[in-house]
């Protein structure tokens, strides 16, 4: 029973060890910085009263600087005493998602288009046109992917 008490002794004072007041402030990130702000700013330190965020950029930086206050209001509000005074800013881009990257990684949607189309659109283009065989194909299948994509749309 002693050796227990003693562990649930130690888990409390793991617990409310001010180094582990970052959990805390991680658990409510989306309610003191808002949902679409925490996907920008990740706190990453909570120490001596200072918390640390990290941020993807400058203009990310520019933007968050100016609600310090909010934050450190915010962040308070998870505990009982004054547990932030400063926020400290850190840029690391590698923290944070390319989001960019992974949508020019992604396959571009081509609708299909059968060959009889493609002839019957590339005959009437040699009609109308007086186009090459090779240009008219070419035009042929551009315009009916223009026309499939916008009715997709």
């Amino acid at each position: 029973m002693k050796q227990r008490f003693s562990q649930v002794k130690s888990l409390k004072t793991l617990v409310s060890d001010s180094h582990n007041n970052i959990l805390i402030i991680l658990m409510n990130w989306p309610n003191i910085v808002g949902k679409g702000n925490s996907k920008n700013m990740m706190p990453v330190e909570l120490k001596q009263k200072t918390l640390t965020i990290a941020v993807p950029n400058n203009m990310v930086l520019t933007i968050a600087s100016k609600f310090v206050s909010v934050i450190i209001n915010k962040a308070n509000l998870c505990f009982e005493t004054e547990s932030v005074s400063k926020v400290k800013f850190e840029m690391k881009p590698e923290f944070f998602k390319k989001a960019k990257a992974e949508k020019k990684n992604a396959a571009p949607h081509v609708p299909e288009i059968s060959e009889e189309e493609i002839y019957q659109k590339k005959q009437e283009l040699i009609e109308k046109f007086n186009l090459n065989d090779n240009i008219a194909e070419c035009a042929a299948k551009i315009e009916l992917l223009n026309i499939r994509g916008k009715n997709e749309q």
